[in-house]
């Protein structure tokens, strides 16, 4: 059927301007991180400029009668991500007017410029138009004790898509699709919410000392199988397997939907049992826990042991060692950490001086543990121009952007990351922290709830949430979120010192002083300094605050920002050791102050 075409606008508002059929949003020329759900309701309210658009009309509009999430939070939350994106206030808008009980109007001018050419099926020319593509996770078929596997192709793939051309194709992870008609209805519903035009889904079977993968590329608009390949190859063979896969289908959506694109690749070692150990600590290594870097460390070490010359695997252990000494994790000496991840992260970099990995674990070195700011800032950014999808990368990134004050900013990193893995806690977890600190603490509330639905196993969403409660003052329910966190990681320092705040706050003075033995007792295996001057602020108590911070940062405890990140510290800034503090940090301001 022969497609007409027509032209559509980019609207321009203030600063802004919005693209009507993307829904791409730039702030003076420069893209501003928005979410394609919010930037529909942001369309909507624009295009009917002047007129209230009642909650009912946005609803049947945007989100239809079967949605996946529940509409009066879905809203709530899109109203907020515009006004955050805007810099808008509901108090005294410039752009989106709340009507109480009623709806939205958009009451800023707005300009139409530079007519595009649209084709009668509602898209742009392939030429202009940005892909949108869903990566599933690959299933595995016949057991799970190799879904590390899965999960390791499913990462590649995501990373060697992202790399053809990220002005051109955008890459985001959904879940699981289940089989027959569901799968079906699934696949409507990504189109419709998420605004996607291709799915990209396969299946892994290992079995007999051979594997079997499956791919196959759908498109989303009409259900139509475009590609699909099958791979047999024995196990033996396991690194070249999955190398092919990625690097074949890659460049065959490179020539199906972007005939200029480069596809995306990856350095693979020369040992297919380093690969696959490679494989399991990084599966182990997202977890994103304490037991979890324990494994990593084991099967990067592993690794490099069966490969000298295994890039990747020097910079995992790297960053193992550097969590490892980090009050987040608390299990080696801050100094010797850093003496066993320094070396091992050069090695990587001499290997392998264009690997994301290795960029983003020097950023995390640079600004946890060596204080160099601006080269940590670097680091991150040089990591993303080589994998803009890199997510552990925006997750730091964004911590670091925090501690310098440039909350809007960390949002923005953060809300990037959640494009690529909407459903990750761990990023949703993050990204709450981030919304609290630039004031959004409601939205905050809700999206470490949300982390916590997604993966209800995971301590941190319930440990971050006590410490936006405790910010809020709402000192009992921190003190039970903490004590949530503790019971489901009880070797958990960070838990255990907050929670000795919360007790403080609640007036448990003496509950608060065993927190302390409790902590110095673990002197054995790290350096407690930094935990216990959370505690000697809860307490009150500067001398000894103050002592243990000199304490730290003469002994390189990390991360040292969260000195000016913790709203604990807050009632010491009249105290001349709080600048002479964070002078010798080398921050001038607290963030968020």
């Amino acid at each position: 059927m022969q497609n007409f075409t027509t032209t559509m606008s980019v609207l321009r508002f203030g600063e802004f301007e919005l693209d009507e059929q993307t829904f791409e949003l730039r702030r003076k020329g420069v893209p501003a991180r928005i979410q394609q759900q919010p930037a529909r309701v942001l369309a909507m309210l624009i295009g009917n400029r002047g007129v209230m658009v009642t909650r009912e009309q946005i609803r049947a509009a945007i989100w239809g009668n079967d949605t996946f999430v529940d509409f009066e939070q879905g809203l709530n939350y899109c109203i907020r991500q515009i006004r955050l994106t805007l810099s808008d206030q509901a108090e005294s808008p410039r752009f989106i007017e709340t009507l109480p009980r009623l709806g939205y109007r958009f009451i800023a001018p707005i300009e139409r410029i530079g007519a595009v050419e649209v084709l009668s099926n509602g898209h742009k020319p392939a030429a202009s138009r940005r892909i949108r593509i869903a990566m599933a996770p690959f299933e595995l078929l016949g057991g799970t004790e190799e879904d590390y596997f899965a999960a390791g192709l499913t990462d590649d793939m995501i990373s060697a898509l992202s790399q053809i051309d990220p002005s051109k194709l955008r890459v985001t992870a959904v879940p699981r699709l289940l089989p027959g008609d569901l799968a079906s209805d699934q696949m409507d519903r990504l189109q419709r919410e998420l605004d996607l035009d291709y799915l990209l889904r396969g299946s892994v079977r290992r079995a007999a000392g051979a594997v079997r993968i499956g791919v196959q590329l759908h498109d989303l608009r009409d259900k139509s199988v475009l590609w699909s390949k099958n791979y047999d190859r024995p196990t033996a063979d396991l690194l070249a397997v999955q190398d092919e896969v990625t690097l074949s289908v890659s460049h065959s959506l490179a020539l199906e939907l972007l005939p200029d694109g480069n596809a995306g690749s990856r350095r693979y070692a020369e040992s297919a049992g380093a690969y696959d150990a490679f494989l399991k600590g990084r599966f182990f290594w997202h977890k994103m826990t304490g037991d979890g870097i324990k494994s990593s460390l084991t099967y990067f070490t592993d690794a490099i042991t069966l490969d000298p010359k295994f890039a990747p695997a020097y910079a995992g252990l790297a960053e193992c060692y550097l969590q490892m000494g980090s009050i987040r994790v608390g299990i080696m000496k801050p100094l010797e950490a850093l003496a066993k991840a320094r070396p091992l992260l050069q090695r990587a970099m001499d290997l392998d001086s264009n690997m994301a990995e290795a960029h983003c674990t020097l950023g995390l070195l640079k600004s946890w543990y060596d204080l160099d700011w601006a080269g940590a800032e670097a680091e991150f950014q040089l990591a993303l121009s080589l994998d803009p999808s890199h997510l552990t990368t925006l997750l730091w990134q964004s911590l670091y952007l925090t501690a310098m004050g440039r909350v809007d900013e960390a949002v923005a990193s953060l809300r990037r990351a959640r494009e690529s893995e909407p459903l990750s806690s761990p990023i949703n977890m993050y990204y709450a922290f981030s919304l609290t600190n630039s004031g959004q603490y409601d939205l905050g509330i809700r999206q470490h709830k949300l982390a916590m639905e997604l993966d209800p196993s995971y301590y941190r969403p319930h440990l971050f949430l006590g410490l936006l409660y405790q910010d809020l003052g709402r000192h009992e329910e921190s003190l039970a979120e903490f004590q949530q966190a503790l019971a489901m990681a009880p070797e958990n320092l960070e838990s255990l010192a907050f929670s000795s705040i919360a007790m403080a706050k609640l007036g448990n003075r003496k509950g608060a002083l065993s927190v302390i033995k409790k902590i110095e007792a673990a002197k054995n295996r790290t350096d407690p300094a930094l935990l216990l001057s959370f505690v000697y602020a809860g307490l009150g108590e500067a001398d000894e605050m103050f002592r243990l911070l000199n304490h730290a940062l003469e002994n390189k405890c990390a991360p040292l920002y969260l000195f000016v990140i913790q709203k604990v510290f807050r009632p010491f800034d009249k105290d001349p050791r709080s600048a002479a503090f964070r002078a010798a940090l080398g921050i001038p301001s607290r963030s968020n102050s």
